[in-house]
């Protein structure tokens, strides 16, 4: 496009000028086409990057906008960890105080050919409790795993079966959880806590995303335990599956 302006300037130029003789770069009508054609040029680099600058600014502003969303999703993310983790604490200390009550009233009585907890169990036990509330959770794991090493038949293995479950659950570690939690069920058919370690493996599985088998441990414990608290918890996590059009057949 320059060119073409130079050369119809010029052609303006001659017409103006007619015949003279006058050297093309000393014509006043060719120094003037000349000057305006550089600063035309000057125009054009100086436009040329002022919109390659407006492309950089946008491209930045796309970027500045695509970083907004990464932090608020990763503050949201955040959050719902932060909730869930205020959640599994609050759940874990209200089992824990409940099986203190429990244990509180009925201190040292035990019924007629009821094997009787030895002050070693007990003590490894409550030893093991007390590294669980606190959040010990690697010495809570530990001094479960060595109390019912040491003594298989207490009457209180089950409970530490089950409390172990519990610590591998806090620590999100899902797989090791829903063993363990299988293994009270197992070993311990009529244990009083075979509901809520049925309860917790459908939680476990949940998180492994296995919904349709955390569907069916949850509806086990309706189906088998329908006056327990365990059932009320999976009635309640069912109807959150269902909102959540988890766990279809």
């Amino acid at each position: 496009m320059s060119g073409y302006r130079t050369a119809a300037i010029l052609l303006t130029a001659a017409a103006v000028t007619g015949c003279q003789t006058t050297k093309p770069e000393d014509d006043p009508a060719y120094i003037k086409a000349s000057q305006v054609e550089q600063r035309v040029n000057a125009l054009e680099r100086q436009s040329q990057g002022m919109l390659d600058l407006q492309r950089q600014i946008e491209g930045l502003q796309a970027d500045v906008r695509g970083l907004r969303g990464d932090l608020d999703q990763a503050q949201h993310d955040a959050q719902a960890n932060r909730g869930q983790a205020r959640e599994l604490y609050a759940d874990l200390d209200k089992r824990l105080s409940a099986l203190e009550a429990r244990s509180a009233s009925a201190g040292q009585l035990s019924a007629p050919g009821t094997p009787v907890t030895t002050g070693g169990d007990r003590d490894a036990y409550q030893a093991a409790l007390d590294r669980l509330k606190s959040r010990d959770y690697p010495g809570a794991e530990k001094a479960l795993t060595d109390m019912i090493a040491r003594y298989p038949d207490s009457t209180l293995a089950d409970n530490a079966q089950y409390w172990l479950g519990e610590t591998y659950y806090v620590e999100k570690r899902y797989d090791s959880a829903l063993a363990a939690f299988q293994r009270v069920v197992k070993d311990h058919p009529d244990s009083r806590k075979v509901p809520d370690a049925l309860l917790k493996a459908g939680y476990s599985v949940y998180e492994l995303k296995r919904f349709k088998e955390a569907r069916d441990y949850l509806q086990r414990v309706v189906n088998q335990y329908p006056d327990s608290n365990a059932a009320t918890e999976a009635r309640e996590r069912l109807r959150r599956m269902d909102a959540e059009s988890r766990g279809e057949g």
